[in-house]
């Protein structure tokens, strides 16, 4: 990479951590590219010419955040933790990824997008999915997962379960505390253990 491609890209992630920060506190729809624009220190212009509008732009910054939180839940699956603190490392992780998401700042956010939805599945068919086995595997080893249970059964839950956010309603409703306790449920189930243990 040239020093142009190299100052291409960091202005282009200037751009993408700004959007990032705005939509942390901020309904996406209320938020402009001017604002965006003055808050990575560059023109609009520049939004535009990287991005083409403001929608694709929003796209990339939920790429980036995606693809970061993936890149450290497989460097957790492949430590050496054992099955029950990789679980609460993601539910600690979960819960700062929760705070993180303002609620409001999801809130007309371009998840219904049929490009984004195809991502996000291939994402998780190609990384998540993969990982979860993984540790459903371990989990199965250490005895904290019944062997009664399949795989694909668990898959299935996980798979259910995340489509519940696929509903705007639901997802537009749900603040940050409700999002947290539905991520407890998940990894805990209602009679499981306590966080805390």
């Amino acid at each position: 990479m040239n020093g142009f491609e190299k100052r291409r890209e960091i202005k282009k992630n200037q751009i993408i951590d700004a959007l990032k920060e705005l939509i942390m506190v901020r309904n996406f729809k209320d938020i402009g590219v001017r604002e965006i624009a003055d808050r990575a220190g560059v023109s609009p212009a520049s939004i535009y010419n990287f991005f083409g509008n403001k929608d694709e732009l929003a796209k990339e910054v939920f790429y980036k955040y995606m693809e970061d939180i993936g890149n450290k839940f497989v460097e957790m699956i492949d430590s050496d933790l054992s099955f029950k603190e990789k679980v609460k490392r993601m539910f600690d992780d979960s819960v700062k990824y929760q705070e993180q998401l303002n609620s409001e700042g999801l809130k007309n956010f371009i998840l219904e997008d049929p490009a984004f939805k195809k991502h996000v599945e291939e994402y998780a068919y190609k990384v998540t999915i993969p990982m979860m086995v993984r540790l459903i595997e371990q989990g199965k080893v250490e005895g904290y997962i019944s062997n009664g249970i399949s795989i694909n059964t668990i898959v299935l839950f996980s798979s259910t379960f995340m489509n519940i956010f696929s509903n705007p309603e639901v997802r537009n409703n749900c603040d940050v505390q409700t999002r947290k306790e539905l991520t407890q449920l998940f990894l805990y189930g209602v009679f499981g253990d306590e966080v805390n243990n």
